[in-house]
């Protein structure tokens, strides 16, 4: 795949998870968050599985990748999704927000670790101004409140997500995209299933369906847990860990964006600095790649006829 592909398909994977934040708040009106995620991972499995069948897309997976596949979705979107999502009860959303942003310094130390990636100067250079730039960004002058429950919380959450990446990284150079995240998708909605039947399944018999909850977890279905998770696989398949890990800090940056267009919040001076550390520190992350680009193209230009 080329660089700039694998670059596009990590923008598009980070949006398309950004524009949830958005989403969520229209969805929660009606629903309640177990389910919401319940429906999320049920609509996508069935989705994924029926374009497997349809497109004759069969895989025979050995028995100890079933296992794997399971591991990743117990860590994600399982334990993720139950840390950050109980954290919030504890914890300020500043607070959340920074440690969140640590994400993908777990990420590369866990890569250098477990999957022996080589970690260049550039790469760690870029992994902490990145994310001290979200963390500019994020504390933006609010609370920083937490207890030591919300701690434990988040730090279960920043595990999930760092394992997942380390678990479906040797699955990526085995199967296709669409086999991974077709059970990844089926695996999460059968460990989700338990919770929404004993949390939030008297609630779902008796609310009062709305036409926008019920499109915007339909919508949250097939841009988040179909969408960014394809594109986010093909990601890590080309980059590895610690570079596509990286990518998770435009997060914020397109929440702020969103903020500013469909709420019309107000972009101040730390926001911007935040902004420029985080994008800046991503492209230093990629420099070595991004040299490797730009050669080939003057090289490309220069045998041109």
């Amino acid at each position: 795949m080329k660089l700039w592909v694998t670059y596009l398909r990590a923008i598009g994977a980070m949006f398309c998870w950004a524009i949830t934040f958005v989403w969520y708040k229209i969805a929660y009106e009606t629903y309640r968050p177990y389910e919401v995620v319940f429906f999320r991972l049920l609509i996508a499995s069935v989705v994924l599985f029926v374009v497997m069948v349809l497109s004759r897309h069969r895989e025979k997976i050995e028995p100890k990748d079933l296992w794997r596949l399971m591991a990743v979705a117990l860590f994600e979107p399982f334990l993720y999704f139950n840390g950050e999502a109980n954290a919030m009860q504890y914890v300020s959303s500043s607070f959340a927000s920074i440690i969140i942003a640590t994400i993908p310094i777990f990420a590369a130390l866990g890569a250098w670790l477990f999957l022996k990636e080589k970690l260049t100067g550039y790469v760690i250079l870029g992994v902490i101004v990145s994310t001290f730039g979200v963390v500019v960004m994020s504390y933006g002058g609010g609370e920083l409140r937490a207890t030591l429950t919300g701690i434990m919380f988040l730090t279960l959450a920043i595990f999930g997500a760092v394992g997942y990446s380390m678990l479906v990284r040797p699955l990526t150079l085995k199967y296709s995209t669409l086999t991974i995240v077709a059970y990844q998708t089926m695996f999460g909605a059968l460990y989700f299933l338990p919770l929404f039947l004993a949390i939030d399944g008297h609630h779902f018999l008796n609310v009062s369906h709305t036409l926008s909850g019920i499109y915007t977890v339909i919508a949250m279905s097939l841009f988040a847990s179909i969408g960014a998770f394809v594109l986010y696989t093909d990601v890590i398949r080309s980059l590895g860990v610690a570079k596509s890990n990286i990518f998770t800090n435009l997060i914020p940056v397109f929440v702020v964006f969103q903020a500013y267009f469909i709420l019309g919040d107000k972009i101040g001076i730390r926001t911007v600095a935040g902004l420029t550390l985080t994008l800046f520190g991503l492209l230093l992350s990629q420099y070595a790649d991004l040299k490797k680009l730009r050669q080939r193209y003057v090289l490309g230009k220069s045998i041109a006829p």
